[in-house]
């Protein structure tokens, strides 16, 4: 019987062995697939957040260093990041939304705001509205980086008609 026990410890270990190759094999397939696909725009669905083409009503909102602001509405356009403090993605997108507004002439706005969030309808953060004069939304979408930001950016452009200079690669 110790025959027995010994031949199913070793084929039970061998399973293991070959079950994390295929693991680490796939994992590897995985990123290589990751690689390949390259970098996507921002998920931009027409059921989040405000509809396109549209004002949503002016609301007081608080923005990231804690000030009240009012968002929406006629005014400068602008870009306007709705994050949370706890939001790590978020982190790494609100330093370059100044710089991403600054480059079409827009206003940036970085609001850590909950209850604006409902109100607007926005199903989490990181979340970009694109705003142009009128407080009509011209682009809107979840972000994951700086890319996707321009991206948005560069569609609201678009859409409304103006296209920046380029900058010099």
């Amino acid at each position: 019987m110790t025959g027995w026990w010994a031949a199913a410890f070793v084929a039970q270990w061998s399973l293991l062995v070959v079950l994390a190759l295929v693991v680490v094999a796939l994992a590897r397939q995985v990123g290589t697939l990751h690689l390949r696909l390259g970098p996507r725009g921002a998920l931009e669905i027409d059921t989040e957040g405000p509809a396109l083409g549209e004002a949503p009503p002016p609301m007081p909102g608080t923005s990231a260093t804690g000030s009240r602001v009012l968002v929406g509405g006629p005014g400068p356009s602008r870009l306007v990041l709705f994050s949370s403090a706890t939001c790590p993605i978020c982190e790494e997108v609100a330093p370059g939304i100044g710089v991403a507004a600054s480059f079409a002439g827009m206003t940036p706005m970085v609001l850590h705001d909950p209850e604006l969030e409902r109100a607007y309808d926005v199903p989490g953060t990181p979340f970009i509205l694109v705003m142009d004069e009128l407080g009509i939304v011209r682009a809107k979408g979840t972000v994951n980086n700086l890319e996707q930001v321009e991206g948005l950016v560069d569609l609201a452009l678009r859409r409304i008609g103006e296209v920046p200079e380029r900058r010099a690669s």
